[in-house]
């Protein structure tokens, strides 16, 4: 990978310095919210909450990081696909029925892989 160019006022950018310098930047990336949990769950039960992505935002099933706003809980992206992810929470503490709130970020590195 190239080194990052340092540009003067006034200059012309060329193909190659376009080309070579902004390749570092995602192909695509979505991030978003959902409500996991509204009732009561058992401490280490799970449950799941779908999320989509904007449409034909992905060519391929991207890398997702989940978390929550609490403590008590974890979250992990385990089904993935281009359009949507599924995400489970655990309760890792006591039973609750706090309402909960998911947080994603799905990225895709390059136009035909998700890692880069």
């Amino acid at each position: 990978m190239a080194g990052t160019k340092v540009w003067t006022a006034g200059e012309v950018l060329s193909a190659a310095d376009l080309n070579g310098n902004f390749n570092k930047l995602p192909y695509a990336v979505a991030t978003g919210t959902a409500t996991a949990l509204t009732g009561a769950l058992a401490a280490d039960a799970t449950t799941t909450v779908s999320v989509t992505f904007p449409a034909s935002r992905f060519a391929v099933a991207p890398l997702v990081s989940a978390w929550t706003s609490g403590t008590r809980y974890i979250a992990t992206a385990t089904t993935i696909a281009a359009g949507s992810a599924t995400i489970t929470v655990r309760n890792v503490s006591a039973a609750s029925g706090v309402t909960e709130t998911v947080y994603y970020h799905a990225v895709q590195m390059t136009a035909g892989t998700a890692a880069g």
